[in-house]
């Protein structure tokens, strides 16, 4: 395709309206020198330069949403404590509207501290992550509840409902059924048990998962039967660097999608949260599943040379778009 057509189908993306509802994380980056090794144990001394902090999991998302051009809102569980109003800060800071988050004191705010250390060549522009310590609590009852309550409120104000379940309690039944219940078209970005999620609109799930839920390694034959058991409108299995398949009935045999080729992956992390917000973004655009596709893979081949989570642009993507063109 032309560059303009790419311009104008990526343009489609902007305009929308969707819920986030999903598992929020505050993304700690520390950042140091590794200058000697302790006397206390045979262990590299990290030297501290620099502390950033990111908005992950579902606020990944609907970064994303927000990136190109669309309105995002989010449903998920915080605490009462620092990391909480860290998290807050983050999403103010891209935008993304609050309205349905539930705060609640019973609940540490998850963090996920990643220690980087400098000098070292390649990698995250010259910095190798070395640790990463997860500091998680489980979500109460009461805040799962008030979730689903709004998703119930909120729902039927957007033009879609994406489901990112990060397996930390959100996206519980309730909160499924509430979105359902809304009329709107639901996206879903599984990390858990996908039988939880028949008869939804589009359900992206990566290559492992497909597995475990077939119980077999062959997605390309047998994911067409397990888009029909789960009753869904369009399955997408990503496959990593191999790209991703699209399976959407309309063929005896998947659609299979590219990866768009880049020269350097530095972090593929938040790579899966900018596949469906693309693909989610396409499915209420109008935009045809093989298109949807191919513009989320080109918008997944600009974060992965990025720190943490990241976002991709409307340019971006039409560069990287451009670029697979001419590399075939």
């Amino acid at each position: 395709m032309s560059q303009g057509s790419d311009l104008d189908d990526v343009r489609e993306l902007a305009g929308r309206r969707v819920l986030v509802v999903g598992d929020l994380v505050l993304d700690e980056y520390v950042t140091g020198r590794m200058t000697r090794i302790s006397r206390e144990a045979p262990v590299p001394i990290l030297e501290v330069d620099a502390r950033d902090f990111r908005a992950g999991s579902a606020a990944s998302v609907a970064a994303n949403v927000i990136g190109l051009g669309s309105y995002a809102s989010i449903v998920g569980a915080i605490g009462c404590d620092p990391a909480a109003t860290r998290l807050e800060a983050c999403l103010c800071d891209v935008g993304v509207a609050d309205d349905g988050l539930v705060r609640t004191p019973e609940l540490t705010t998850p963090t996920k501290t990643r220690y980087l250390a400098q000098g070292f060549t390649g990698g995250l522009g010259g910095r190798q992550q070395v640790m990463r310590v997860d500091d998680t609590t489980l979500l109460p009852a009461a805040a799962i509840e008030a979730c689903a309550q709004r998703v119930g409120k909120l729902a039927g104000e957007f033009d879609a409902v994406l489901l990112s379940d990060y397996r930390g309690g959100v996206v519980s039944q309730a909160s499924i059924d509430a979105a359902r219940a809304s009329g709107r078209p639901i996206a879903v970005d599984s990390q858990g048990d996908l039988r939880r999620f028949r008869s939804l609109d589009l359900i992206k799930v990566n290559q492992a998962e497909a597995q475990s839920a077939l119980g077999s390694s062959d997605v390309v034959g047998q994911g067409a039967e397990l888009r029909r058991e789960l009753d869904a409108r369009v399955l997408v299995i990503t496959l990593g660097s191999e790209g991703m398949l699209v399976f959407d009935g309309s063929d005896a045999a998947p659609l299979r999608v590219p990866a768009v080729r880049v020269s350097q992956v530095f972090d593929v992390t938040g790579a899966g949260d900018t596949v469906i917000a693309v693909l989610t973004l396409g499915l209420i655009a109008g935009l045809s599943t093989r298109r949807s596709a191919e513009l989320a893979a080109a918008a997944a081949s600009v974060v992965v040379r990025r720190l943490g989570v990241a976002v991709a642009t409307p340019a971006e993507i039409v560069e990287a778009l451009s670029g697979a063109t001419l590399g075939r």
